[in-house]
């Protein structure tokens, strides 16, 4: 029973993920990515903080070595406040499913970056799946001759390829967090890492916004009532509920399971597009939608 509640909060955090990523896309187009993402980490940190206070977890960070809490400060501003900035240019430029399906090329960026960092060779099958998922993400992502994406409040149509370089950065950059925090996180347990790691991505964000008048439009975020009405759910929804979920899938199903469920949020994301549009979704996006996930499964049972 419990294995089977592990693997439901796993796909729970994986449809929560998609699905709060929708509603940030209207303020991104609004207020920039700096400014949203900069109130989503700083929110989050304080929703993290108060949990990790709750549960006596303090400790853990107060304990840590300083070399522990420099990676995670580090995967913090890589993953979070870079990767997440290019995450939410990308969706303002592709939309939520395509931007996420490129996501799901995350684990080859871990994987070739721990084979950098750590001399981890990938075996055949595994770099098998990762073809599997380019070839997946290959069939949603390649447009149509001329095609352009229109960006939500955009003047102007944006460049597919300006959307997929973003989006490709933003897999970049979540890729390297991760190998950082795996670093980071061998002394600190889970709750209070992901509060320090969006602390430090806040601090960074914050100080990235002063010269390019993002303090600005992020006091006009939070001044916009409509904009807050999205952001704010948004955030406990995509950076609280859906990491607690994430835990608990991760403590109660096999960690391997866990992994293929948590890679099923392009799904979810299809499924959040085709209600938005009243439509059925399409061939073409379903299939590679579906190419992808297998690859990305295949990855993570071969990984585990």
């Amino acid at each position: 029973m419990s294995t089977l509640l592990g693997e439901l909060a796993c796909l729970g955090a994986a449809a929560v993920w998609a699905f709060s990523l929708t509603l940030f896309r209207g303020p991104i187009a609004a207020h920039g990515s700096v400014a949203v993402n900069l109130v989503k980490c700083a929110v989050a940190t304080l929703l993290l903080g108060g949990t990790t206070l709750a549960l006596g977890q303090l400790e853990a960070l107060t304990g840590a070595s300083p070399a522990a809490l420099i990676f995670l400060a580090a995967s913090g501003v890589v993953g979070l406040s870079l990767g997440d900035n290019a995450l939410f240019a990308a969706v303002h430029r592709l939309g939520v499913h395509r931007t996420l399906l490129l996501q799901t090329t995350a684990p080859i960026f871990t994987a070739l970056l721990a084979w950098g960092w750590k001399g981890v060779i990938p075996t055949g099958p595994q770099l098998l799946a990762a073809v599997v998922i380019l070839v997946g993400v290959a069939l949603v992502v390649a447009p149509s001759r001329g095609e352009s994406v229109e960006a939500d409040g955009a003047d102007h149509p944006a460049p597919l390829s300006l959307g997929v370089a973003f989006a490709v950065l933003a897999a970049l950059g979540q890729g390297f967090g991760i190998v950082l925090a795996k670093e980071g996180m061998s002394e600190v347990s889970v709750i209070p890492a992901a509060t320090f790691r969006l602390g430090a991505a806040a601090l960074g964000l914050f100080l990235l916004a002063i010269p390019g008048g993002g303090l600005g439009r992020t006091r006009a975020l939070l001044t916009h009532r409509p904009s807050v009405k999205r952001v704010m759910p948004a955030t406990f929804l995509g950076s609280y509920l859906a990491m607690m979920l994430m835990m608990a899938g991760i403590a109660f199903a096999p960690a391997a399971i866990a992994a293929v469920l948590l890679g099923t949020t392009p799904i979810f994301s299809l499924l959040v597009e085709s209600a938005e549009q009243r439509r059925l979704p399409d061939l073409r996006p379903t299939a590679g939608t579906l190419v992808a996930v297998v690859g990305v499964a295949a990855l993570a049972l071969l990984s585990a």
